[in-house]
């Protein structure tokens, strides 16, 4: 599938989500490094007006440590994973967030974000026999610090659908 507005090839992106992860499970300093991925495309765009009533078109779609490190301490463990009914999320769901985010089986508005206030967006997905959930935080557009708007990962999960 080809979308216009990725600036880079699929693989490329999907190589530079591993290489974030990898950086996050090995540095025990702290830092922080977002990964601007591409602008959201126009039929997204246009999925997610729709389905919540946002505005995001020209909002770029970015993976940060933090929404990785955040995901693997919520819901990386297998334990406590099971005991929600979960499956713990691994390095290959990373690379399978493009399929999702691109392609969702399902858009929602989720509440918003506790410290930030912001919308959390859903994007759901089955693949095999999984369910996967994103969730995306909407971020605001400021002239005077010249930011742009991002779509960033909040946090993801996964669910065994039982057949």
């Amino acid at each position: 599938m080809k979308y216009p507005s990725l600036l880079l090839s699929l693989d490329e992106i999907r190589e530079n989500i591993s290489e974030l992860f990898d950086e996050c499970l090995n540095t025990n300093t702290p830092f922080h490094r977002k990964i601007d991925l591409f602008v959201i495309p126009d039929g997204l765009a246009q999925r997610v007006m729709e389905a919540t009533g946002l505005e995001v078109s020209g909002h770029w779609v970015c993976i940060d440590n933090f929404g990785i490190i955040h995901t693997l301490e919520q819901h990386g463990n297998p334990i406590s994973e099971a005991r929600r009914g979960q499956i713990a999320v691994e390095k290959e769901d990373f690379i399978k967030y493009l399929d999702i985010f691109l392609e969702p089986d399902e858009i929602r508005l989720s509440g918003k974000t506790k410290r930030t206030n912001q919308p959390l967006l859903q994007f759901i997905k089955v693949v095999e026999d999984k369910k996967f959930v994103i969730k995306e935080v909407r971020t605001v557009v400021s002239t005077k610090k010249q930011k742009v708007s991002r779509l960033v990962l909040h946090t993801m999960y996964k669910i065994k659908i039982s057949k």
